[in-house]
């Protein structure tokens, strides 16, 4: 497993965790060094790429040394002195630029079919000063892709001297838009991996986006679509698939912080300033001063600014973990001023101990954004001076409370309360004033007083103040106790576009850039047929369904619209439901057709996932199913579904104890595919733990239960009639029983686990062979046997392939032997981890045919 992080000049410890955890599926509480030592038979590489200074290996909770396992570090920087004498690295290489012949076929690979006979002499010689660095190659390359003749002859005079300034230069002012070259300065001044939603809150308070947009979500589309024209020059690195934060090359952050660009009358400076006069600071239009000092801060709030947009000031972020004697990080209010600084439009704190705000913040007549965000902030009551604010954020702060005057803020169009777990208090009346508000993230706060309550001034907010709030179009909100919601009526939900709303304090695991609904409800389930809920449902991605004991329908009456953007559900100890899905009235299911992940816990009444009519569309995109505690459940699908289920990953099943097989072959269902083969092309991780009445991963529906009737053909071996009979047990059974072809579901099918990489049985102790062959069948249903005509039990066989399974686990199973030499030949050859344990009855492990294969 290959894991990227990227390390920005900041070296921020909790965004390289957050990246790491983001490879393992972790939360935030976890900690990835043990997930990282877990399973000494995986290989991990993890890369930290674009350090620029020490980094303490154990502070970012990652193994090294003899803990490290068979985990590898990859660290790429621009200092070598780092490498060998700070981090102790083992080995350390020089990247080189590339040769002439592969730099060029880089240039012609991006410029395409444009780059014809008359052009290819040029691009030779631009190709030639570009020394062979691929940022720059792709750069230019892409610039001049649809360009004529006289600007390939202009570049190549600009770039006369190979000059690296020139270059980045020529790339910006190709650049169409205002906003892009505006937003293109903004990534160079913070440098490396940069929030798109930060951008987005600069962008806003500096006016950009403003003749385009009317809302924050049009300004959203705005930022996207110029964020793909500063990619498509590549003046931006891609994130991989994180589409949360956006990379510039640190090579464009120095040119952008060093070199007044044409169209611009003043200079940008970051934490590397130092060398800079005090006059050419105070011309800087934007600062960004990362791991500031109490001398540093003394020095800059004694500069006037008559220029300064922007002012960007951090503090170490682990300043809360350290002593105060290691870091100056004691209270800074009292050195923050602001009196030189009234051009101010976006002003950003970054783990800050502020405990009081400075009265000279209150002349900042236009500032647009402020952000606080992991600061140590207690008293924030002079911001209700600030009337042009729009974008207020306060994220992973430590203010205990939102006073009445932050209600003045009539222009806010988003408030940020994200994990401010501190906030015990928000003064009624607050929420109701800021009628303009679009987003608001509230997530952490739980304090909402009751209706009956008399109001007061130490009394918190009301959900209904929510009703002013007409604009909202984005929220994140937690509401522990759903019987307000039964007191406060309707709230003007319905119209949003993103929303993580959770309704009684479920726990689980969250989705990035989902619209997410987690309910609680137990004794509140009038609250579904409330009309924003119900709206609201119908744009869910993310659904978490916990205790409906009152519901009894099938999940996707939930919502009477239908669920047309669920991508993942999770349903918990709803002791009432029998069908996940149930088609009714003769009509086939149409729901479900964008689900991804269907999780099932504790669902002691449900008997089938799918009852009735299904379309193919319907969970034609799942990839996870995972189902847990659910006893009446006796298989999965039927084998006619897997047509729709191309798209599966990954099954696990635990702890179902009428579980009998995972799928299921209906009497009268035709086989799948014409040559007799069932395929599951993308199903990577089998887990089946602990059913004790599983017998075969395919079985045909039960047939030997006492008084249930079975039809069976009966062959009259006298020479007389044949016929079919209904008998109502198989001891009546005592003539041959011959299986129409139309059923013989193991016997007459194989299986093809194309992409399977991990298998677990464990706790099965009835699991016998894992594909039924025709043997296997025919004794199932009852032919008769010798005694001594027993053959060994075998768990796999010639009925199911496995070309691509690297790891095997088998606990507690009763066969005789895993497999004989008739298996398919490409199964098992990149089996690399095989673990048995209480297998008792287990005569040997392999033959020499097998041995061979596993070598």
């Amino acid at each position: 497993m290959i894991v990227k992080a990227n390390v920005s000049q900041t070296l921020e410890l909790k965004k390289i965790q957050d990246d790491i955890a983001y490879f393992f599926g972790l939360k935030l509480k976890d900690e990835p060094s043990e997930r990282l030592q877990k399973d000494p038979s995986e290989k991990i590489l993890i890369i930290l790429d674009d350090l620029r200074n020490k980094l303490d290996l154990k502070a970012a909770r990652i193994p090294s040394g003899d803990k490290s396992m068979k985990c590898k570090l990859l660290l790429t920087l621009r200092y070598k002195d780092v490498l060998e004498k700070e981090m102790g690295t083992d080995r350390t290489f020089l990247l080189q630029g590339l040769r002439d012949d592969e730099a060029f076929r880089l240039f012609e690979s991006e410029v395409g079919d444009q780059l014809n006979e008359e052009l290819k002499p040029l691009a030779y010689q631009v190709v030639k000063k570009l020394e062979g660095l691929p940022l720059l190659i792709i750069s230019v390359a892409r610039t001049l892709k649809y360009s004529q003749l006289p600007a390939w002859r202009n570049m190549l005079i600009k770039i006369e001297d190979s000059n690296i300034e020139t270059i980045v230069q020529l790339s910006y002012e190709h650049l169409e838009s205002k906003d892009a070259r505006s937003l293109f300065l903004l990534y160079g001044l913070i440098g490396g991996t940069i929030p798109v939603e930060l951008l987005l809150g600069l962008g806003m308070g500096l006016g950009l986006f403003e003749c385009y947009s009317k809302t924050i979500k049009d300004s959203r589309d705005r930022l996207k679509t110029t964020l793909d024209s500063l990619h498509s020059i590549c003046l931006l690195q891609d994130g991989d698939d994180d589409k949360e934060n956006v990379i510039i090359h640190d090579l464009y952050s120095e040119v952008v912080v060093s070199t007044p660009f044409s169209d611009q009358n003043s200079l940008m400076t970051n934490s590397k300033y130092g060398l800079w006069s005090k006059e050419k600071l105070e011309k800087c239009w934007a600062r960004f001063l990362a791991d500031v000092d109490k001398k540093r801060l003394d020095e800059l709030m004694k500069c006037q600014f008559l220029y300064l947009k922007i002012l960007m000031l951090s503090q170490p972020e682990d300043w809360f973990r350290v002593q105060e004697d290691e870091h100056e990080v004691e209270d800074c209010s009292e050195l923050l001023d602001f009196t030189y600084m009234k051009e101010l439009r976006v002003l950003y704190f970054r783990s800050m101990h502020i405990a009081s705000l400075p009265s000279s913040i209150g002349i900042l007549g236009d500032l647009h954004s402020l952000y606080l965000d992991d600061c140590n902030v207690e008293d924030v009551t002079i911001l209700g001076k600030l009337k042009a604010l729009q974008i207020l954020s306060f994220a992973r702060s430590t203010i205990p409370r939102l006073p009445k005057e932050i209600g003045k803020l009539t222009n806010l169009r988003s408030l940020n309360l994200r994990e401010c777990y501190k906030l015990k208090t928000i003064e009624s009346g607050v929420l109701k004033g800021l009628t303009n508000l679009e987003e608001l993230h509230i997530y952490s706060f739980s304090q909402w007083m009751v209706k009956d309550r008399i109001p007061s001034e130490s009394c918190n907010a009301r959900l209904a103040e929510l009703k002013s709030l007409t604009k909202l179009s984005a929220l994140a909100i937690s509401i522990p106790n759903p019987t307000i919601l039964l007191k406060d009526g309707d709230l003007p939900f319905g119209n949003l576009d993103r929303f993580e709303i959770n309704i009684g304090l479920v726990v689980g695991l969250k989705f990035k850039d989902l619209r997410i609904m987690e309910l609680k409800l137990e004794g509140c389930e009038s609250i579904l047929s409330k009309e924003w809920v119900q709206k609201t449902l119908q744009k869910t991605q993310h659904l978490t369904l916990c205790k409906l004991s009152e519901f009894k329908r099938s999940a996707h009456e939930l919502c009477t619209q239908g669920f047309e953007e669920l991508k993942y559900i999770n349903i918990e100890d709803r002791p009432s439901i029998k069908y996940f899905a149930n088609s009714s009235d003769g009509l086939p299911l149409t729901a479900f057709r964008k689900l991804e992940s269907l999780m099932l816990k504790n669902l002691i009444k449900l008997e089938k996932i799918c009852n009735g009519l299904v379309t193919l569309e319907s969970f034609s995109k799942l990839r996870v199913i995972g189902v847990t505690q659910c006893d009446r459940l006796k298989y999965l699908w039927s084998l006619s579904d897997w047509q729709r289920l191309v798209q599966l990953e990954k099954i696990e099943v635990w702890k179902c104890n009428s579980m009998q097989s995972i799928v299921t072959h209906d009497v009268g269902e035709g086989i799948v595919s014409t040559n007799n083969r069932v395929e599951l092309p993308k199903v990577r991780h089998l887990n089946l733990f602990e059913l004790p009445n599983l017998t075969s991963f395919c079985t045909k529906v039960e047939i030997t239960s006492e008084d249930t009737p079975v039809q069976a053909e009966i062959v009259d071996e006298g020479g007389g009639d044949e016929g079919t009979e209904l008998v109502t047990t198989t001891s009546d059974l005592q003539i041959l029983i011959q299986i129409p072809s139309s059923v013989e579901c193991s016997g007459s099918c194989s299986y093809d686990f194309a992409s399977l990489e991990d298998l677990k049985i464990v706790g099965c102790r009835n699991f016998g062979a894992f594909i039924l062959s025709p043997t296997n069948v025919k004794r199932r249903l009852g032919e008769m046997a010798e005694e001594n005509d027993e053959l060994p039990q075998l768990l796999f066989n010639e009925m199911v392939t496995f070309p691509n399974i690297t790891s095997l686990e088998i606990n507690g199973l009763r066969c005789k032997e895993l497999w004989n030499n008739q298996i398919p030949p490409e199964s098992f050859q990149k089996l690399e981890s095989l673990e048995l344990n209480n297998c008792d009855n287990l005569q040997r492990i392999v033959t020499f045919y097998i041995w061979k294969k596993l070598q």
